[in-house]
């Protein structure tokens, strides 16, 4: 019991990098391994919600259990495979840290083989909070990972999320439902409207990389989920659809037949209004993509006020904020004709397009570069309106800048490398379409 206690305080005094590491060098790595081999069941999930928190984006920590303590991974992984849905998901969260932290040196085959199958599985436990944390754990695993993504394609993981959002509109919320959620912590509707959020955030971190995975999603259905949730009174659920609509969007087919069959650009539009800067950013990310030029939803942005809200937000002090609203003006100019370009600069103005340019910031000098770029691809009568704009000698002293700027830098270090992406967009003449 009171080994027990012990770890759950651990759990709970670890959230920053310096509290993971002050812990680890007061020795707690091994006692709390000692407790995966106790006999007592709340001992050991106290224990591995302990090491999971430990070594949560923590590689030094992670390379510690892995490193010294091999054994120890072989034990956990025996968890996933218990009978009780609790400690399977304690599991299968430390494990996805573990693997997070990029500790595994050997292949990932366990993480594949069983893993996500047991997370998938997990999605139709009522117990507890089973349903609610699962989700999310599950998108931690596979986001940033093409093969995980592929392996979540082929465990099934997005029919699951789909069937989850779904049995989450539809039941009554005066019976099975009541099984949701751990029985007298928050209100019910908190406890279904976490679960859709969450599982709009693994569907989000699912179908980021890969056309088959986002194929599967639309062919289950999921766009009506997503904008109901982009008009659900619950920020968190807004700003999870927002993702989720960003990722979807990041395909041609899509963009000119389901994504437009479902009406998702109306709700986005809304958002670019909402109270919360963190969402207007969230729904600024998604409709970059509607904007393309292949998109038909573009004039439907535009004709909403797109233009307006995107130079506002180009202005913005928020970095997030600004930088969604200078890529997204960087997308509408692409490939668009002379009205389109002369609409954007008569709100945008050169002298605040010569400000971008000069940002301290390397990401917003970049995406300025480009609206440069795409402003000047075209005919004569649009290259002479930038030149005019800017100012010919301006715009030389802005390109030969760049240019300097890549010859003095140190591109080892990480702003440095985005400066020097910044200076090749003066010759570059294509671009990556999606966000």
């Amino acid at each position: 019991m009171i080994a027990e206690f012990t770890a759950a305080i651990v759990a709970k005094c670890c959230d920053t990098p310096e509290q993971q590491m002050e812990l680890a060098s007061a020795g707690v790595l091994k006692p709390l391994i000692n407790l995966l081999y106790s006999n007592c069941i709340k001992a050991q999930e106290a224990a591995l919600d302990a090491l999971a928190t430990l070594c949560r984006e923590n590689t030094e920590i992670g390379k510690m259990v892995v490193d010294k303590q091999q054994s120890c991974i072989e034990t956990i992984l025996e968890f996933v495979k218990e009978k009780c849905p609790k400690m399977r998901l304690i599991a299968a969260t430390c494990l996805t840290n573990l693997y997070r932290t990029g500790a595994f040196s050997e292949s990932t085959d366990s993480i594949v083989l069983v893993v996500l199958p047991a997370l998938v599985k997990l999605l139709s436990e009522p117990t507890g909070d089973v349903q609610e944390k699962a989700p999310l754990v599950l998108a931690d695993l596979i986001k940033d990972s093409e093969d995980m993504q592929k392996a979540a394609f082929e465990a099934y993981a997005i029919p699951r999320l789909v069937e989850l959002l779904a049995t989450l509109s539809t039941k009554d919320s005066n019976s099975a439902d009541l099984m949701l959620g751990v029985p007298g912590v928050g209100s019910l509707a908190k406890r279904k409207q976490k679960i859709r959020e969450n599982c709009l955030i693994a569907i989000a971190a699912a179908t980021l990389a890969k056309e088959e995975c986002r194929t599967q999603a639309i062919d289950q259905k999921v766009l009506p989920y997503v904008v109901q949730a982009l008009q659900s009174e619950y920020p968190n659920v807004r700003l999870a659809a927002c993702q989720c609509a960003k990722s979807l969007s990041r395909s041609v087919s899509n963009l000119r037949t389901s994504l437009v069959d479902a009406g998702i650009a109306v709700p986005l539009i809304k958002l670019l209004n909402d109270s919360s800067i963190v969402i207007q950013a969230a729904a600024c990310g998604a409709i970059c993509n509607l904007v393309l030029e292949f998109s038909p939803m573009r004039k439907s942005v535009i004709d909403g006020g797109g233009i307006e809200h995107f130079v506002e937000f180009s202005r913005s002090s928020d970095p997030k904020l600004q930088l969604n609203g200078v890529w997204a003006l960087k997308s509408l100019l692409f490939k668009s004709d002379l009205p389109v370009k002369k609409a954007v600069m008569k709100v945008l103005t050169y002298n605040a397009l010569i400000d971008l340019l000069h940002q301290p910031a390397p990401a917003i000098q970049e995406q300025a570069l480009e609206i440069v770029r795409n402003l000047v691809c075209g005919n004569q009568e649009a290259i002479e309106d930038v030149i005019e704009g800017i100012g010919k000698d301006d715009l030389l002293d802005v390109i030969e800048s760049k240019l300097e700027d890549t010859f003095d830098m140190d591109v080892d270090d990480e702003d440095d490398a985005a400066v020097a992406r910044v200076s090749k967009e003066c010759i570059k003449i294509e671009t990556s379409r999606f966000y």
